[in-house]
């Protein structure tokens, strides 16, 4: 008896220290984690990454309300969750609580169960979260996820390259921005762009592509989806004081002159490393990236200064556009602790946690009331601002979606497709997706 007492002292050793190792090698990666309840087990899975995160705090405080309640962590890989989570679901080993995308409700909405009503009302969500997660969540008059943090994206700049081609003031609207990128750009003799002064203009080298040509159809006007959600428009014509045009098309033109070398826009081509390490290395000095990769441009070059700028609009206009991109946490369908796990994500998103969560990940908050003191921190404040004017749009499948409009890109850059002719065949496309 002594002797397997002794062994089971050396075993609880062993694993206590392989968990100790396992926690330290894999702090950089996302994590998921369960719930364990009296009367069954419940999953939790997280495709966000730590980030400081300690769960402690908010799953103590939530175990007060909830004694039978604990909770055990464990790592998991961001690029494949959605793969292990739908293997999960499909297996019958359904989490009962998973993190949403902000594009994912054309595509799983109905894998998911919506929030009682009784525990928030619609009136409640909209006037507490920020209008893109209303947007992002809703269907039906019924809520689907709930939002913890959020993210927008924006202008992230070289201080140094400013500094050195004499740039004084940032671009806030895009007539302005064209003029800057051109001034940080340098070219050789023979007209080969030596520095890129942004990373815009190209499909496969440039982090968010669709998102950034999402944001300028956006902003000019294009409406990206018809009224019963059933065809892509961003092609279409609209008529404005008596002219007729295409704002989707004008939008990609635009967006196209960044990698033309016979345009005044030039600054960007296809032979330039990704946009994130030709950033990091100096080779370019300007991104449009979100918050949750700020934290990565400091890891990757500690001694680079950068800031964070708002993104550019159109000049003179009506109303200020920027685009949204976050996750939020909902409950599967075939869970069978539905009301728990929503009694759950209701008190995250409550104001002292959901400004915990925050100022932990670095990311904006999603309610109004913490986000009102974010936009004077220095870390991520033209974030907050940003999210409060973000708007995205109805994507069925935003992984297809993205490799439609990158692909429609490339044809403009390197085959020399027109601009019509490109945009018309992505939509109709991304209607075919739509259809299916």
């Amino acid at each position: 008896l002594h002797h397997f007492e002794t062994f089971k002292q050396s075993v609880k050793k062993t694993l206590k220290r392989t968990v100790e190792w396992i926690d330290k090698k894999m702090k950089p990666l996302p994590w998921e984690g369960q719930i364990f309840k009296k009367d069954g087990d419940l999953l939790f899975l997280n495709a966000g990454k730590t980030a400081g995160i300690k769960p402690a705090m908010p799953f103590n405080a939530f175990k007060k309300e909830s004694s039978n309640i604990s909770f055990n962590y464990i790592q998991m890989n961001h690029e494949t969750y959605e793969k292990a989570l739908l293997e999960a679901l499909a297996s019958g080993k359904a989490p009962d609580i998973i993190m949403f995308h902000s594009s994912w409700l054309p595509k799983h909405g109905n894998k998911v169960s919506p929030l009682p009503q009784t525990m928030m009302s619609l009136r409640e969500f909209q006037e507490t979260f920020i209008d893109v997660a209303a947007t992002d969540f809703i269907a039906k008059n019924q809520i689907y996820a709930l939002p913890v943090w959020t993210d927008a994206m924006a202008l992230i700049y070289n201080k140094d390259l400013f500094n050195t081609a004499s740039v004084a003031t940032l671009p806030k609207n895009w007539d302005e921005f064209v003029k800057v990128a051109a001034k940080l750009s340098k070219k050789d003799k023979s007209g080969n762009l030596t520095k890129s002064g942004a990373a815009i203009g190209a499909g496969s080298n440039v982090n968010h592509a669709a998102d950034i040509l999402s944001l300028l159809m956006l902003q000019s006007g294009a409406k990206m989806i018809s009224d019963d959600g059933n065809a892509a428009t961003f092609d279409s014509l609209i008529s404005v004081n008596d002219s007729i045009y295409s704002p989707g098309e004008s939008a990609l033109r635009f967006y196209a002159d960044f990698s033309s070398p016979k345009s005044n826009a030039y600054s960007w081509n296809d032979k330039l490393p990704n946009s994130f390490d030709a950033f990091t290395s100096g080779q370019t000095a300007i991104i449009f990236d979100y918050a949750i990769n700020v934290n990565q441009i400091k890891q990757k070059s500690p001694n680079l200064r950068f800031g964070v700028a708002s993104m550019p609009q159109l000049k003179d206009a009506a109303k200020t556009v920027n685009y949204g991109d976050f996750w939020g946490y909902s409950v599967p369908l075939a869970s069978k602790n539905s009301q728990t796990a929503w009694k759950f994500l209701v008190f995250l998103t409550t104001r002292d946690i959901n400004k915990y969560f925050s100022e932990k990940v670095l990311r904006p908050a999603a309610r109004r009331d913490v986000l009102a003191e974010e936009h004077v921190s220095p870390d991520f404040g033209v974030f907050a601002e940003a999210v409060l004017s973000a708007t995205n749009w109805y994507r069925v499948d935003s992984a297809e979606v993205e490799r439609i409009f990158k692909e429609m890109i490339n044809s403009v850059v390197l085959s020399g497709a027109k601009p019509s002719e490109a945009i018309s065949d992505a939509a109709a496309r991304v209607t075919a997706l739509m259809r299916k």
